[in-house]
């Protein structure tokens, strides 16, 4: 009997032993895994250390890059120059309602003149000439009047040497165009036409310019409920350029374009002829007509300068590819 029983507790003893065993076996086999994951993990944080150091490194390299380009563009545009001319002089096309003079082209286009120049100036850092800085003009002896008739090429020839000559102007149509009084035009005749001179009709830069200066004076003419016009006509080439009439200009249901007007001696308006004549691609930018009432409106209270030169600049920077400093 004690030999069963002896022998029944070396058995029992030989089993708690083998599972004892296995447990250790099992407990080692753990932590061979905890091992490995762990060195796996270690190798894995390792790699990741590394790619983050050599993105780290990558992103570094395109910021350096990208500050040298930068630089590039910067000091590019510190060499580009660009004539404004204030459309006109002071009280040239005033509007009279009462009796009394609410609105006048000569006077406001110098407004949008100078808020343009700043802007240019200080967000782009190119240069900036004016044609006139008050509201008189004066231009190799001769004054107001005269640049603005028989010598107004002179206006343009000012841009000699620069890249580009744009000159601001209102616009107005026709006496009682659309069958109501003329300073009573409804906002449907509001639209940006872009006249360009010959020079900047062979220029695929000048013509983007044109593009884009349109465009944007669209957007913001219908926002600010001047226009119920909010596209305008891009042009591709020369081609596609419309040739500028009264009925166009006066018409209620056609979005603005690009347009060329032809005279005897080459370009109609003096002022592109006299771009022309000195080979720089130039511009009459009609930014909306000072005939409805509302734009006048806005003109008076101080909306509408500032909303235009930021159109006209904007227009700028796309078509020459400006980047803001």
């Amino acid at each position: 009997m004690r030999k069963k029983i002896f022998a029944a507790v070396g058995m029992l003893l030989l089993v708690i032993g083998l599972c004892g065993v296995k447990s250790y076996m099992r407990q080692m086999k753990i932590r061979e895994n905890e091992e490995a994951q762990k060195i796996e993990k270690q190798k894995e944080a390792a790699q990741e250390r590394k790619e983050a150091m050599e993105q780290r490194k990558k992103q570094e390299e395109e910021k350096k890059q990208k500050a040298k380009e930068q630089q590039k563009i910067i000091k590019r545009q510190k060499k580009i120059q660009i004539c404004i001319d204030p459309g006109h002089y002071s009280k040239k096309n005033e509007v009279y309602e009462n009796g009394k003079v609410v609105y006048c082209e000569g006077n406001f286009t110098l407004q949008v003149a100078k808020e343009l120049k700043k802007i240019l100036e200080e967000r782009y850092g190119v240069i900036v000439h004016l044609t006139r800085t008050s509201g008189n003009i004066c231009i190799n002896g001769y004054e107001n009047l005269a640049l603005d008739s028989g010598k107004i090429s002179l206006r343009g020839e000012a841009a000699k040497g620069m890249d580009l000559f744009i000159s601001l102007h209102t616009n107005a149509n026709l006496e009682h165009a659309n069958g109501v009084d003329t300073n009573r035009q409804p906002i449907g005749i509001t639209k940006p036409i872009v006249i360009v001179n010959t020079v900047a009709m062979e220029s695929k830069q000048a013509l983007s310019v044109a593009n884009a200066i349109g465009t944007s004076l669209a957007v913001s003419n219908a926002k600010l409920g001047i226009s119920t016009q909010e596209k305008f006509h891009t042009v591709s080439g020369k081609d596609d350029i419309l040739n500028w009439t009264d009925a166009y200009n006066d018409s209620v249901d056609k979005e603005g374009t690009v347009c060329a007007r032809r005279g005897n001696n080459g370009d109609y308006y003096g002022v592109l002829r006299g771009a022309s004549n000195v080979a720089v691609p130039g511009m009459i930018v009609e930014h909306g007509f000072h005939t409805v009432p509302k734009m006048r409106k806005l003109a008076a209270d101080g909306t509408l300068a500032k909303e235009w030169a930021e159109a006209d600049a904007k227009g700028i920077a796309e078509g020459m590819r400006l980047e803001e400093e």
